[in-house]
């Protein structure tokens, strides 16, 4: 019993990362108009939170040899409540920059901790299922703004509600305390203990066998999924000609794709592999992009955006679930930190570099961005199947 309620709270603990993910892409039309920022500039502030992630992540090995993980969730989850808190109260540029690498600082440990130790101690499914609660939390985000926007609220009002909801997420996981102690004897002391036996060096991770072509996998699909989710509604706005209220709209669709999508992979994906489900998701994700390219309706380019979320769903939990799988547990307890890293230099640099081109080029290349990188992605997942064989 202790252990199924542990896991609904990494569940719940997972909603907390995807509640400010979707925010920044969707409230993008309004909120640059009020700081005053040029709306090419959302790759700047996206890079900074994603900068904060980074060198959370890479240091989550050393904060859990020395702290539970119910701490360091706890701690990190607070971080981004009272960042979005600061958030809904910002009025310019130099205080959105220091906001925005405190939240990237609270979503590294979290979003590294939880994946090694879901990879690690439950199934396929679980781990599916896991980012589908990220995604929940996401789908909230862009339609709470919907309806925020056709009311005649502003952005400040989606950012007050959501650290509120995170405020009470903190509280549910101090309230939890108690079953992570009873559940620690099985599980937490694999994480809080065996950092301090291993070497975690970067080099050490490195110099595993396919370590760099992983690494490059996921800096690939975050590039992709973070570029179109965080300029999916400016696209829809600016290149398309949509209202604000219709372009959070359309981002909700890109996140529904992935939340539903995900709950489905967990269905079937232990029958059928995380190679296969990668290959699946890719295609998916390929076909939207043609699609994206050639939709000039509302109707047609939310099929679009949809289509690409649920090619989305199962790549990244299917990569995080391989990893055990190609490195073994320990490997995979030293590389897993690097990956996050990966992830999240792809999720920060690809759209704060989308933003600089698309003053020269207009957003409509959006499409013909995630046509290329899901290509290229392609080609990696190939290679790393040489490359492990029946491993992958």
């Amino acid at each position: 019993m202790a252990s199924t309620l542990l896991l609904i709270i990494i569940y719940i603990s997972f909603i907390s990362l995807g509640l400010p993910d979707s925010l920044l892409g969707a409230s993008w039309p309004m909120m640059h108009i009020s700081l005053e920022f040029d709306r090419s500039n959302l790759g700047f502030i996206s890079l900074t939170i994603s900068l904060g992630t980074v060198i959370s992540s890479l240091f989550y090995s050393r904060l859990s040899s020395r702290f539970k993980t119910e701490k360091i969730t706890t701690v990190s989850v607070l971080m981004t409540a009272i960042s979005l808190f600061l958030f809904a109260f910002a009025v310019n540029a130099y205080t959105v920059f220091p906001i925005a690498l405190l939240l990237g600082l609270g979503a590294g440990s979290v979003d590294a901790g939880l994946n090694f130790y879901v990879a690690l101690h439950y199934k396929a499914r679980h781990m599916s299922w896991l980012h589908a609660f990220w995604g929940l939390g996401t789908t909230f985000g862009p339609s709470m703004l919907a309806l925020f926007f056709a009311s005649g609220r502003v952005w400040n009002d989606a950012y007050l509600m959501m650290a509120i909801i995170q405020s009470l997420i903190v509280l549910m996981l101090l309230l939890s305390f108690p079953l992570w102690r009873k559940n620690e004897d099985k599980s937490i002391k694999v994480m809080t203990n065996e950092p301090e036996k291993r070497d975690y060096s970067i080099k050490s991770a490195l110099g595993m066998k396919g370590a760099p072509i992983a690494l490059l996998a996921f800096f690939l699909y975050c590039a992709i999924e973070s570029t179109l989710l965080n300029w999916g509604a400016s696209f829809t706005v600016f290149s398309k000609g949509l209202t604000e209220s219709e372009g959070a709209q359309i981002a909700s669709f890109a996140y529904w794709g992935i939340t539903i999508g995900r709950f489905l992979t967990g269905l079937i994906n232990e029958k059928t592999g995380d190679r296969f489900m990668i290959a699946l998701g890719l295609s998916i994700t390929l076909i939207g992009g043609i699609l994206l390219l050639f939709s000039p309706t509302f109707i047609t380019i939310a099929v679009s955006i949809f289509l690409i979320g649920m090619g989305f769903a199962p790549i990244y939990p299917s990569m995080i679930h391989q990893t055990t799988r190609l490195f073994g547990a320990e490997g995979a307890a030293r590389i897993m930190g690097l990956e996050m890293a990966s992830a999240y230099i792809g999720s920060s640099l690809t759209p704060f570099l989308f933003g600089l081109i698309t003053r020269l080029t207009g957003q409509g290349i959006l499409p013909i961005m995630v046509i290329i990188f899901t290509f290229l992605e392609i080609l990696v997942a190939m290679a790393k199947r040489r490359l492990y064989n029946s491993r992958a």
